[in-house]
């Protein structure tokens, strides 16, 4: 069982703080009662029953404690429910070469990335989102999903060097998305977006880019780095103030290379986009894939915990009333004579 506001359980203290309370005021009644009947003209005492102030306080506390539970919201259990969305495929290749670690736009290339795809996937509504990490090789970190939470799930992850393969090979990212769309048949549109540097060791990716096309998948590339500089040197990890060199000991800069990243966008018929502060870049991406042709995927079950507040409710209700009922004019017709005049 889990409690959707487990925070107002802490309200159920009240409770034993109630019943110190009433019994210390049940010590001190009793106290005054019995310094009364000893006096030597001592007055007709007249007081309800503790059987019946206990049952009252008891249904009070029953009451509050079924109140608070309530009110937190229990779940358990699981109930079916089928979901259907209608949208577009979207698979979002993100680069964690070394060279995304750069710091020309803050915080770093690759925590730029991540906040850009986060911005992303706040602007979709029901389309199927993929994730795919590239380096030297490319694997698909995230299936298609419409569950956006696992996508930021994976994605914050997503670091520099989860791929042994060094380098940046745009070629395999764009096979690895044709080989998910193969995968997943649908009439939906399909689309590509690669985020990147721009820095390609490997192939030329244009052929591959191509393919995909052929395959009616529209790809786009988004520029991650600071094209107004020279160059950034790359930090090398859990290494302060020291960074990357080759195997000649020269220091390593790189750069965002816009050229690259034009060229797979222009032959994959999509279009390049530079990644800014705005993060408008990504709203005109949506803007776009928006108007391409969507389609209704196959319902899904999705499971998730029933709430259980209702009963409990009832209950809180219940013992409530049954203390208003027992009140004073109740008691007194209860009481009875704790002592006589001498």
């Amino acid at each position: 069982m889990t409690f959707v506001y487990p925070e107002i359980l802490y309200g159920l203290i009240i409770i034993p703080i109630l019943v110190i309370a009433f019994f210390v005021s049940e010590r001190r009644r009793r106290e005054t009662i019995s310094f009364m009947v000893n006096q030597e003209r001592s007055p007709m005492v007249m007081a309800p029953g503790f059987e019946m102030r206990f049952t009252r306080m008891a249904a009070m506390c029953l009451g509050v404690a079924f109140l608070l539970l309530a009110s937190s919201r229990p779940q358990w259990g699981k109930k079916l429910e089928t979901v259907t969305h209608r949208g577009i495929d979207i698979l979002l290749a993100l680069d964690v070469s070394e060279s995304m670690r750069a710091t020309d736009v803050p915080p770093s290339r690759i925590q730029k990335a991540r906040q850009e795809i986060n911005l992303f996937l706040q602007q979709l509504k029901g389309d199927r989102v993929g994730l795919i990490a590239f380096a030297g090789s490319a694997f698909t970190y995230c299936p298609l999903t419409v569950d956006y939470s696992a996508i930021r799930m994976f994605l914050s992850s997503l670091e520099p060097g989860v791929i042994s393969d060094g380098g940046t090979d745009i070629k395999a990212a764009t096979k690895e998305a044709i080989d998910v769309f193969k995968r997943n048949h649908t009439n939906s549109s399909k689309v590509l977006v690669i985020f990147s540097d721009g820095e390609h060791h490997e192939t030329d990716p244009i052929p591959m880019v191509q393919n995909a096309v052929e395959s009616g998948i529209k790809v786009f590339t988004v520029g991650v780095g600071h094209v107004g500089k020279s160059g950034a040197r790359i930090p090398m990890e859990g290494q302060d103030d020291s960074f990357k060199h080759d195997r000649f000991g020269n220091l390593v800069i790189t750069r965002l290379d816009e050229e690259t990243l034009i060229r797979v966008a222009e032959a994959g018929n999509g279009k390049y986009y530079r990644v800014t502060e705005s993060g408008k870049e990504l709203v005109d991406i949506y803007n776009y894939l928006s108007k391409l042709e969507q389609a209704e995927f196959h319902s899904r079950i999705q499971d998730q915990r029933e709430d259980h507040f209702q009963m409990l409710l009832i209950l809180g209700l219940v013992f409530l009333s049954i203390s208003y009922a027992i009140g004073e004019r109740t008691l007194k017709k209860a009481r009875r004579t704790q002592g006589g005049a001498s």
